[in-house]
């Protein structure tokens, strides 16, 4: 708009249209589906490359009914491929917890987290504490 169109415009008491002045907010419209295991409505966002046809309640659930499977029955070994290193390892289904890593991979992943988390090594003992 020229200053000339802005100074008239303000005389003759009509609003200016301020369409530069004012950012227009654009959402990214989020895709309505309803979940085939409950009938539950949930959004999902466009740019996933695949569309889900369970909601994130009835995944879980399907995952939790899964293991309580393996777990019943008699005592016997489970295999299953390490997500680290992609080979093939067994366990028994008496574990609490079902483990994703092989031995040797989960104890590099542990020796990492306790390099890099760990505490650090105080070098003081209590007799030298207690000398001063």
């Amino acid at each position: 708009m020229k200053l000339i169109d802005k100074i008239k415009n303000w005389f003759s008491g009509k609003p200016a249209a301020e369409t530069a002045s004012q950012p227009q907010v654009r959402e990214t419209a989020k895709i309505k589906r309803t979940c085939k295991g409950c009938g539950k409505t949930f959004s999902i966002d466009p740019s996933w490359e695949f569309i889900p046809n369970y909601c994130k309640e009835c995944k879980q659930k399907f995952a939790r009914e899964k293991e309580e499977k393996q777990r019943a029955g008699s005592r016997r070994q489970i295999r299953r491929k390490c997500r680290n290193c992609g080979k093939f390892f067994t366990f028994p289904n008496t574990l609490p917890h079902y483990p994703n890593y092989c031995s040797n991979c989960r104890k590099a992943h542990q020796a990492a987290m306790k390099e890099k988390y760990g505490r650090p090594v105080n070098r003081k003992t209590k007799q030298d504490a207690g000398n001063r």
